[in-house]
């Protein structure tokens, strides 16, 4: 009886995986498989494993199940995994029950998790998503997914006796070979499972995904050539790009642009309109940014092949000791301005912006950005659209607002940034003050001390003898107190100066003092 049961079983498994291959050769006759890639890019798909792209969607594995957390990321990457809500647990919903209720995993490596139960239907509630906290540390742990659609319920499916609800309708960017269902002249469905809204030949963003078929190349490699997504044309735009490369979509709420849009953002910049950049210019889509292995090339991350003048520098006085503050030009050009899975206040939320351009005007995102209510952010005429300061500062700067911003971000990078003096130090002085600098002669940096009995708007710079204005050192709106700036020798360009007598003057609401300074070399 075992053995006709075990020949039974033997029958219809080989019944099945010859109607898959019978299925994948109908529908992707074109498509090899990333198996067949791996063997001769090995190394390269060694990595590209240990990015994001294939594991937007996989069938739960419940060997991989570690003290009833889901871990199968690989090392380097999301090791923590991904555990199911405490809530959930107690209604009895786990990844190792006998039925398998929870059977998909959407997401999990970088920014967000969601289930699917064993007929592809997706779980929805208070607690039906897990937010990895990447950005974001303090903001781990379960959260709310489309929770009105079951009545704020816990985990649920939205019709609880026939066990259905929202479908999966995302495979174009989550799987590879995605065909939507369609009754008429597409009608299958991923396994005969109804919560699946169409098919595909593997699960996540695989090699096809974004060379394009590549039989033809396997086949005969010489010959046929895959293509190259190097400007997301073909590749990157087909799920970076809700706007299609357009329009540039707000999500709804208006706080926020929505994610995964980096294409409609770059595509209204001066580096995309007129320098031609293109996606891989800053990354290597082979590997991962969010766990910082290697996606995010060097050259784009420093921004410092193209733009070597326009560093700035920020310096922490306490105790009269200056310390220089880290900072990087992506805190200002690149904030979190997309929203995928959690928002940490009203101006930050978890994914970069690729605009670059700053609008330095004390205005806000509404309406600058968009109108209320806008769906699309405004496009001006020049086709360059910036981000407002609400965005580049106070999304950090959140006791702040936009003229405090405005006020330090014009001229931003032909001045020097001070922090506000703490300590015995930071008692308010009696009167305006500009001390003679530190050391003078010197070479190549000195400092400057300046006093603020009151809050006022001051501007600090370096002259030449021909009363030429070479540097803005400090500019905007100060708080009475002690501050220390550094001048390093360099014109608004970023190039030395020569030798010389030069002249610093500082200019407030109701004083001015002028002093000399030696630069000897």
């Amino acid at each position: 009886m075992k053995k006709s049961l075990h020949i039974i079983l033997t029958i219809a498994m080989a019944l099945m995986l010859a109607n898959a291959l019978a299925t994948a050769q109908n529908l992707w006759p074109d498509y090899t498989g990333s198996a067949t890639c791996k063997g001769c890019h090995a190394s390269m798909v060694g990595e590209f494993d240990r990015s994001g792209h294939p594991w937007k969607v996989q069938r739960i594995d419940r060997s991989k199940v570690v003290g009833g957390v889901y871990k199968p990321f690989p090392t380097g990457t999301n090791i923590d995994g991904v555990p199911l809500a405490p809530e959930a647990l107690a209604m009895g919903y786990s990844y190792t029950s006998a039925d398998t209720n929870v059977a998909y995993l959407i997401g999990g490596f970088g920014w967000k998790a969601r289930w699917m139960n064993k007929q592809g239907y997706i779980y929805e509630g208070t607690k039906a998503q897990y937010n990895l906290g990447t950005h974001h540390p303090t903001m781990k742990g379960h959260g709310s997914y489309n929770a009105t659609n079951v009545s704020n319920r816990v985990f649920s499916l939205r019709d609880t006796v026939a066990k259905t609800g929202g479908m999966y309708n995302c495979g174009a960017c989550h799987t590879t070979g995605w065909k939507a269902y369609n009754a008429s002249t597409q009608p299958v469905r991923y396994n005969n499972l109804p919560g699946f809204d169409g098919t595909f030949l593997e699960f996540g963003v695989q090699c096809e995904a974004c060379h394009g078929p590549g039989k033809a190349h396997a086949d005969n490699p010489p010959g046929n050539i895959v293509k190259q997504p190097y400007d997301g044309t073909y590749g990157c735009i087909a799920c970076h790009a809700r706007g299609g490369g357009t329009r540039i979509p707000v999500k709804s709420g208006a706080k926020f642009l929505d994610h995964r849009e980096q294409f409609d953002q770059m595509q209204f910049t001066k580096h995309r309109r007129t320098a031609k950049m293109t996606c891989t210019t800053c990354h290597d889509p082979h590997k991962s940014t969010i766990y910082d292995r290697g996606g995010v090339k060097t050259a784009g991350k420093q921004c410092t092949p193209c733009h070597s003048n326009k560093a700035v520098s920020i310096t922490k006085v306490v105790s009269g000791v200056s310390t220089p503050v880290p900072h990087s030009c992506q805190d200002c050009h690149m904030p979190f301005i997309g929203n995928t899975a959690i928002e940490q206040n009203d101006n930050r939320s978890d994914q970069a912006s690729h605009m670059w351009k700053i609008n330095t005007d004390p205005v806000g995102k509404i309406p600058a950005m968009w109108p209320t209510g806008g769906t699309n952010v405004t496009i001006p005429t020049d086709s360059v659209v910036a981000h407002t300061l609400d965005f580049a500062c106070l999304g950090c700067h959140t006791t702040k607002n936009l003229s405090w911003a405005s006020g330090y971000a014009k001229g931003i990078h032909s001045k020097s940034i001070v922090v506000r003096v703490e300590g015995v130090d930071a008692q308010v002085p009696s009167a305006f003050s500009l001390a003679q600098n530190y050391p003078n002669p010197f070479n190549p940096t000195t400092s400057i001390v300046f006093g603020l009995p009151q809050n006022s708007d001051v501007h600090l710079a370096v002259y030449n003898m021909l009363g030429q204005e070479i540097r803005i050192l400090t500019q905007g709106r100060l708080t009475a107190g002690t501050y220390n700036v550094t001048w390093d020798g360099r014109d608004a360009n970023g190039q030395a100066v020569a030798s010389g007598i030069y002249l610093y003057k500082l200019v407030t609401d109701s004083w001015m003092q002028t002093k000399k300074m030696v630069l000897t070399k």
